[in-house]
């Protein structure tokens, strides 16, 4: 049938566009209730005082927990096997270790009397002065944590001897800071319990399966005593695939009051109860010949962190991947511990950090060489992993520079920085590279085929927007021989097969898998009833000559064919039913080294009275692997640059140092890309068929889209005025 590859338009946009998709806040059962938080106003110290007796005599309230009453939770270690957001848990103790934690649960009939009753609750502080992350003193305030998912440092050769030797050198620090995810849809829990004391929680999240393992390690439920759900989400990022405490809050709040209790986070609570992507200060030191080949790489960042975390983002793992150095890569990691909550991962974690303080600085090593940094970085790609040693399975890197240069018309461009104008206008071009690695995780799929010859697939996965439910039915429906708008697909219910979180740009390869493992399966079995089944209509030929197309089976060179519905029915069966469990090899474990790669240009107009910068175009070369619905890819890759734009040009959280809070925490004091900030935006597709990735050949694409868009600006702003900014984002005052 060939629905892989093709342009489907998503099967759930209607849904959407017509406001038939339920997300989890549209979920509201009658006898539903409502909780609001109250949160603390100082960022360290602890609670000497807490006098609930005017919320709880307040209309509507039916409870008021704090740390004197609330249930006592069971605390865990850190682990990415049942990621919580946070090891610190809410309302057990009288401690204060970041502004907005919570220090009271208020339980109402509406919304607006749990938050009027919270407003009721007087709360006296032991309070002393937080600490506080200043990207001046990082570096001096850094220690190394105990180890996390990955080696801290890594060091390949002698990369310190080889650049001091080296003829060229290059040695700056690049700064980024906090940023949030804002997604358009608030985290928000709804926890149901049932008389047979099970939980139900609908819940916003990318892991449905790792929320219900949390929940059960810290409230100590069973896991089957426990079911997760959320079929849609608006906007995760990242953010949504780690539990945070306002889960756990509802899931108790539930039980104390026996009622459905719906816990949704304000705006502004958004940017203390969920993560955030933490602040780096990373340094870059480069050593080249006078030819720009590199002998060695060092890269140091450091991030801040929670008191009670050691979150680390590994920005410098880039480095570690992307170019070949004759003489050595090193890399280390630190964290300063502050008060704040727990970091996490954001779109795209780690890699869109890493990237812009090593583009930028191979872009300073293209001028200092005097060549093309299109060249530049063509001199330095890499035929084997530096850092394992192992080949690539795929790496068309080379193309997505190569190519996407010409479509940008890249050779039009002049070297000299300040060089090309349009009136009024500075015009600077910029361009840089990206590796993202490509995650292999374990899921399990389930494909029903009907008695009306519909399909249904299931899976405890998730679509987080990008286009899940489509591609899902596209594999199914290639591998049954169906219309794609014959497959329904469900999602995001633990009481579906297993599978593993819509995170690392992994669904696409590895959801996907499960799928076409499961219809195969059916496919299989419905084969078999063709030869050996009920008048079966195939007996004694070649199983090589059946095929399936249109909904039926099909000997090859006769006319003998059959629907699977006459087949279900001559057999006396409603349904076939075919499980895929996909069971890869950890990447780090396999004979080669996955990754998916990109090339960024970009060209800007600066204002050369004003400093304002402009973005006025963007090429995007994408080497994912085979493409699955070029549609969606599309949307996705067209995301990812609006996304490096914003991190590149608006967004940053800013902190009080006094109170150790974030003071922007709204849409209007967070500036985030709206269509006047973006041009028309081109993308392109150079991957080939990638079988060590995935058996459909894809990998990982999503996230790869939202990397090195920063440094590509950057790189070009400073191509249009000659001033390099190396602290995100890029503002009208650090131009001037």
């Amino acid at each position: 049938m060939n629905a892989i590859g093709q342009p489907i338009s998503r099967i759930d946009g209607r849904l959407k566009v017509t406001g038939g998709a339920r997300y989890t806040a549209d979920i509201a059962p009658e006898t539903i209730v409502h909780a609001a938080i109250v949160y603390s106003t100082i960022a360290n110290g602890r609670i000497v005082s807490i006098d609930t007796a005017a919320a709880e005599s307040a209309p509507g309230v039916l409870a008021v927990l704090t740390h004197k009453n609330m249930q006592r939770m069971k605390a865990l270690p850190w682990s990415h096997l049942h990621p919580q957001g946070q090891t610190y848990l809410p309302l057990q103790d009288d401690q204060i270790h970041y502004a907005g934690q919570p220090v009271a649960l208020v339980i109402a009939a509406t919304l607006d009397q749990a938050t009027y009753a919270g407003t009721l609750t007087k709360v006296a502080y032991e309070s002393h002065p937080p600490k506080v992350f200043d990207l001046r003193t990082a570096k001096e305030d850094a220690i190394e944590p105990p180890q996390r998912m990955w080696p801290l440092s890594s060091s390949i050769g002698d990369a310190d001897k080889a650049i001091a030797d080296a003829a060229v050198k290059i040695g700056h620090t690049y700064t980024m800071p906090d940023r949030h995810h804002n997604p358009m849809e608030p985290h928000v829990t709804l926890a149901v319990w049932d008389d047979t004391g099970t939980l139900t929680l609908y819940d916003s999240t990318q892991m449905v399966v790792g929320t219900r393992k949390l929940v059960s390690l810290v409230l100590g439920l069973p896991e089957e005593k426990i079911n997760v759900v959320c079929e849609f989400l608006g906007g995760g990022f990242g953010g949504k695939s780690w539990s945070w405490p306002h889960t756990l809050l509802a899931a108790l709040a539930a039980k104390m009051v026996n009622r459905p209790v719906r816990l949704q986070l304000s705006r502004a609570q958004m940017y203390s109860m969920v993560g955030h992507q933490p602040a780096t200060v990373q340094t870059v030191v480069l050593g080249a010949d006078h030819d720009g080949n590199l002998a060695g790489i060092r890269h140091d960042s450091v991030n801040p962190t929670s008191v009670f975390d050691d979150y680390v983002e590994y920005a410098a793992m880039a480095s570690r991947h992307l170019w070949r150095a004759s003489g050595g890569i090193a890399t280390s990691h630190k964290v300063v511990h502050v008060n704040r909550n727990s970091p996490v991962v954001l779109r795209a974690p780690m890699e869109a950090q890493g990237h812009f303080a090593l583009e930028c600085a191979m872009d300073e090593l293209a001028y200092a060489t005097g060549i093309d940094p299109v060249e530049l970085r063509l001199r330095n790609d890499a035929e084997t992993d530096p850092y394992s040693g192992r080949p690539f399975s795929t790496r068309a890197l080379r193309e997505c520079m190569t190519e996407g240069a010409a479509r940008f018309g890249w050779d039009k461009r002049t070297l000299e920085p300040r060089s090309m104008r349009h009136g009024r206008y500075f015009v600077g071009q910029g361009m840089a590279a990206a590796i993202y690695t490509h995650w292999r995780w374990p899921g399990k799929a389930r494909v029903t085929l009907n008695g009306d010859g519909s399909a249904l697939v299931q899976a405890a996965a998730h679509d987080i927007g990008t286009g899940t439910y489509t591609i899902m039915a596209q594999v199914a429906a290639d591998a049954l021989g169906l219309p794609p708008d014959r497959v329904n697909v469900r999602l995001g219910d633990t009481r579906l097969p297993e599978s593993h979180p819509a995170i690392g740009s992994s669904t696409t390869a590895n959801g996907t898998a499960a799928v076409m493992l499961a219809a195969q399966a059916v496919r299989e079995k419905a084969m078999v009833l063709a030869f050996t089944g009920r008048d079966a209509p195939f007996a004694g030929a070649a199983p090589e000559d059946l095929t399936v197309a249109d909904g039926r089976l099909v000997l090859e060179k006769t006319n003998l064919n059959i629907t699977y519905s006459e087949l279900l029915a001559r057999n006396g069966i409603a349904s076939l039913t075919g499980d895929g469990d996909y069971t890869p090899i950890e990447e780090a474990n396999g004979p080669k080294a996955i990754f998916s790669f990109s090339a960024v240009f970009a060209e800007v107009r600066v204002d050369a009275d004003l400093g304002l910068v402009r973005l006025n175009r963007v090429v995007g070369a994408y080497d994912a692997g085979r493409i699955i619905n070029p549609k969606t890819a599309r949307s996705q890759a067209i995301g990812g640059i609006i996304w490096g734009a914003g991190q590149a040009l608006l967004e940053q959280s800013e902190t009080d140092p006094v109170s150790g809070q974030f003071t922007n925490r709204n849409y209007s004091g967070y500036l985030v890309p709206t269509n006047a900030d973006i041009p028309n935006l081109d993308v392109m597709f150079v991957g080939e068929f990638d079988e060590e990735a995935s058996p459909l050949g894809a990998k990982g694409l999503g996230e790869l889209t939202a990397v090195s868009v920063a440094p590509a600006i950057a790189n070009a702003v400073y191509h249009a005025t000659g001033r390099r900014v190396r602290d995100l984002p890029i503002t009208v005052e650090k131009v001037l």
